[in-house]
């Protein structure tokens, strides 16, 4: 299993980076969205994990590519953060919680993948457009 990371805070990429390693998954840690942007598709990742409060606007596009790439369509997106996100194709996990039980993270990895279904996203709704045409 490969799973991408996305973090820029070196505390919380070392919590999540302990966590999968201990259950045998390989992690690439990226602190630039561009790169994650250029690699993933060739990567072709079973989960991204991002953290909300480092990248808001790059976890969209994301979402939206990981939806909308056929190649992409079952590697799950996981954000860390406050509030859940608006846009769709993602779980979410409350940082605070996370950083008192890091196996959060594996057992959504290794749980059934859902998302939430809500399509409020103007991002989302364009890509959208864009598949249909």
């Amino acid at each position: 299993m490969l799973v991408l990371l996305l973090i820029e805070e070196n505390s919380i990429a070392d919590i999540v980076l302990r966590e999968l390693r201990g259950a045998d998954v390989s992690v690439v840690r990226y602190r630039d969205p561009l790169r994650v942007l250029d690699y993933i598709s060739e990567f072709e990742p079973d989960a991204l994990i991002v953290r909300q409060k480092d990248f808001p606007l790059h976890a969209q596009i994301l979402a939206a590519m990981i939806r909308f790439y056929k190649p992409l369509q079952n590697c799950k997106m996981i954000v860390l953060g406050k509030d859940a996100p608006s846009f769709p194709s993602c779980t979410f996990i409350v940082e605070e919680l996370f950083t008192k039980d890091p196996s959060m993270i594996s057992s959504v990895l290794f749980g059934p993948n859902h998302a939430n279904a809500h399509r409020g996203s103007r991002l989302v709704a364009r890509a959208q457009r864009m598949v249909r045409d």
